[in-house]
């Protein structure tokens, strides 16, 4: 856990030198979480609604393109997450319309059940629209690329969480 926070320190740190314009930011929003289980040709699957909260840094590396980074809490059923994304993202010219795609970092802060991972790794996707300069409203989808069932080494048991995030934002 700590290699892994260390890592995203570098990532941050490396991308404030080769940034522009670094402006900070909080959103907040609604969150549902798909919690999926594949095994033996059955799948079954579960939604969960409830919301994030978090902090962002959005670093312009031109025009066009940018880099956020995040750090949002989640809480779904009674169950907190942390979501880590960072999103590259393409500003289409005078439109305030944008696209976004990258990795997202989802770990669940409560007890995981014997044989699951509390560590997950996303391909997120999504769009945006900047309403002004500090207000945006965005929405993302993540698809879990990662297996959360580590249990007895069994490749027939698949367990994946995908999140839909749908959220307001103001940057400083």
């Amino acid at each position: 856990m700590f290699k892994k926070f260390l890592f995203f320190a570098i990532l941050l740190t490396s991308m404030v030198t080769f940034g522009q314009e670094v402006r900070f930011g909080a959103q907040a929003g609604y969150l549902n979480m798909q919690d999926k289980a594949t095994y033996d040709g059955t799948s079954v699957s579960e939604n969960y609604s409830g919301f994030f909260v978090g902090a962002l840094a959005d670093f312009t590396l031109s025009e066009s393109f940018h880099l956020q980074p995040s750090l949002n809490y989640g809480s779904v059923d009674d169950t907190s997450f942390l979501i880590i994304p960072v999103m590259a993202q393409y500003h289409i010219q005078e439109s305030g319309f944008y696209v976004q795609a990258g990795p997202q970092g989802t770990i669940s802060l409560e007890d995981t059940a014997e044989g699951f991972n509390s560590f997950g790794l996303d391909l997120g996707v999504g769009a945006g629209y900047q309403i002004n300069e500090n207000f945006f409203v965005e929405a993302k989808y993540a698809f879990e690329i990662t297996n959360r069932y580590s249990g007895d080494g069994s490749d027939d048991i698949k367990s994946r969480i995908n999140t839909l995030s749908v959220g307001l934002g103001y940057k400083f």
